[in-house]
């Protein structure tokens, strides 16, 4: 069965004859009558009372009408869907959720102005969450943190953060430029969890001697840092600048950054993540 045939079905319905249904549909009858027939054939049942000049339909042929028609109108309405599809395509974007909410906005609204018609869905998780959603196809491209042996083929870095001691302004470590982990022990700490450094490093204060007094866990940056604006504690977390109530101080034994790029899969060859990652490599990214 083909739609073609479905079509001749229904165009003798509408025009009540053979010759003028072909007529409508520019065919021959010969050709029609052909395909009516092996229509009934595949449906196993007669459709059309033969001998008169209208056509009548079988019960059988009463029962099929309403499917056929269903048949055209799910067909109609996924033309429509694709085509609407085509003309608003939408990428998924996987983001980290330690970038604040302000540079994922400024970069998706900045490529929408040029892209109006392109939407962009946005899920954000930690890092190897993302890279499962990318290995199993649920996201096109994610904006994560790189590693240092990332494949050059499959991702791009787009800007590096330090990552220093956020500390509330009211806090006496403000009026310092550095301190050293020891002096941490027992500091009222905001751990952020799912951290792709402290995931990676979670020995680090322990090997120094001290112990942080963790009295919050929060996983969003932004929860993070409005927890220390109102002076509930501090957190080692990347330098974001124009943070009112917040001074970032060094801790002596640490010298440490992040990458952060986008990633996409090799085999993936798609027009809007190439045209994506393009643009998300020359935006001009401000913290």
């Amino acid at each position: 069965m083909d739609l073609s045939q479905i079509r001749y079905f229904l165009a003798i319905i509408e025009t009540n004859g053979f010759t003028k249904a072909a007529e409508s549909l520019f065919v021959s009858q010969p050709s029609l009558s052909a395909g009516i027939k092996k229509l009934e054939q595949e449906l196993g049942v007669v459709l059309f009372e033969r001998g008169g000049r209208r056509a009548v339909l079988t019960p059988a042929g009463k029962l099929f009408l309403e499917k056929a028609r269903n048949i055209i109108s799910e067909y109609q309405s996924a033309l429509s869907t694709l085509k609407d599809f085509q003309q608003h395509p939408t990428l998924r974007l996987g983001v980290l959720c330690t970038l604040r909410i302000s540079i994922i906005s400024s970069l998706v609204s900045a490529f929408r102005v040029i892209h109006p018609h392109i939407t962009i869905e946005l899920k954000d998780s930690y890092a190897s969450n993302l890279n499962n959603w990318l290995e199993e196809g649920e996201v096109d491209l994610i904006l994560t943190v790189l590693g240092n042996e990332e494949n050059p083929n499959t991702s791009v870095k787009l800007f590096q953060q330090h990552l220093l001691l956020a500390v509330p302004s009211i806090h006496p470590f403000a009026e310092r430029e550095e301190i050293t982990a020891l002096e941490l022990d027992g500091q009222p700490y905001i751990e952020r969890v799912n951290c792709e450094f402290w995931r990676e490093n979670p020995l680090i204060y322990k090997s120094a001697g001290a112990k942080p007094r963790i009295v919050y866990l929060a996983n969003q940056e932004e929860w993070v840092i409005h927890l220390i604006q109102t002076g509930l504690g501090m957190s080692f977390m990347p330098l974001w600048s124009n943070l009112s109530g917040i001074k970032y101080i060094k801790i002596s034994e640490f010298n440490l950054c992040r990458q952060v790029g986008i990633k996409w899969k090799a085999e993936l060859n798609s027009e809007l993540v190439d045209l994506f990652r393009t643009f998300a490599v020359a935006h001009d990214y401000t913290f």
